[in-house]
């Protein structure tokens, strides 16, 4: 009886996940002058220290890639709402991975 709570589930992420990979890559993308301020805000800073941190911050640089590539398949309200979660959580995050790499 276990097997088909677990084969339900692994059906709905099957169809799940293509479908939100589709919305993120069939959306044009955006320019920095297109996104909110706040985003714009948060890529520069997020620029700024990755460059001081030079390869330590690849994991870090690859996450921030993958939110400026989602963010063209959100509307207005979201991209704000990611990109200021992002900013808030900015922080803990690079103490957390220079911590680890070093």
């Amino acid at each position: 009886m276990k097997t088909v709570p677990t084969i339900l589930i692994s059906i709905l992420l099957a169809t799940a996940l293509p479908a939100s990979a589709h919305g993120i890559h069939k959306s044009k993308p955006l320019t920095m002058d297109e996104l909110p301020p706040i985003c714009q805000q948060y890529f520069k800073r997020a620029e700024t220290c990755y460059n001081k941190a030079g390869n330590k911050a690849n994991f870090a640089r690859n996450n921030t890639k993958f939110l400026f590539q989602a963010l063209p398949a959100a509307d207005l309200g979201q991209r704000k709402q990611m990109c200021q979660i992002a900013m808030d959580s900015f922080a803990e995050k690079t103490r957390i991975s220079n911590s680890n790499a070093v």
